[in-house]
């Protein structure tokens, strides 16, 4: 059991600020086409239509939705990854429209045809009723038929390949991040989540970020999309189109309204 101090129930207000770039800096423009990529392959959703990013942060995978032909929205709380995707908007003149809001309170009803929610953008909030208010809000959001993807973590990926602690250097930047895991896994029903504190030292100063991240089974998960009229049509563990298995990295989930 880890002695570390649990993480803030609104560690979300904090560690999504230009930090947060360079800890996860594989987290790209060239990912985010290969994703977009993928969700051509397994949507039928043609440009032009009209597309939201649930949890947008810089705009990556907004700006590759709209250089495709889509009319894009996005939807993020952090204003300083809001600032860096309105700037890129701004630059290649593609018109997406930027919002910042909370993931629990879409501000949109039957809007849209497809809706997107990459990189384990859910399961933020201490309780299972505030999360399950985000899938009611994408339900709300989509246009009868419209379709959604969301790009959960795979708990039992996680558990397997935890890496409890480790330290590297990211240009000037020294990064350590601690991880562990509470609740019990094996406890049908317990509340399992994963929490990471990463401390940034540099010329700037230390600096440090919580994040903490609900674990849902993929049968709760299945659960929750009913309980907001969202259906399931296809899972994948990663971006190659594997099936979910303990050794794949992701649970991808495909549906409808």
């Amino acid at each position: 059991m880890s002695t570390e101090k649990a993480p803030s129930s609104e560690w979300y207000k904090h560690a999504f600020r230009f930090d947060y770039l360079r800890v996860y800096p594989h987290r790209n423009d060239e990912e985010a086409r290969r994703q977009i990529d993928f969700l051509m392959r397994t949507i039928d959703c043609p440009a032009p239509q009209d597309v939201f990013d649930l949890g947008c942060g810089d705009g990556r995978h907004a700006v590759e939705l709209a250089n495709r032909g889509y009319r894009v929205t996005g939807l993020d709380l952090s204003e300083e990854l809001l600032a860096r995707a309105r700037s890129r908007n701004e630059e290649l003149d593609l018109g997406i429209h930027f919002v910042r809001g909370d993931m629990r309170e879409i501000p949109y009803e039957k809007a849209f045809d497809l809706l997107v929610n990459f990189f384990t953008s859910f399961g933020y909030f201490d309780r299972d009723e505030e999360n399950a208010l985000v899938l009611t809000a994408v339900s709300r959001a989509l246009r009868p038929g419209g379709q959604f993807l969301m790009d959960y973590l795979n708990r039992e990926y996680v558990i397997h390949t935890l890496v409890p602690h480790d330290r590297k250097m990211l240009g000037q930047t020294k990064v350590e991040q601690t991880r562990w895991i509470t609740g019990d896994p094996d406890n049908p029903g317990d509340h399992v989540r994963i929490n990471k504190r990463v401390t940034l030292e540099d010329e700037q100063g230390t600096r440090t970020y919580d994040e903490s991240v609900r674990m849902y089974t993929l049968d709760e998960l299945h659960a929750m999309l009913t309980e907001a009229g969202l259906s399931v049509s296809q899972t994948f563990g990663d971006f190659d189109g594997r099936s979910i298995a303990e050794d794949t990295p992701r649970v991808i989930l495909i549906g409808k309204k």
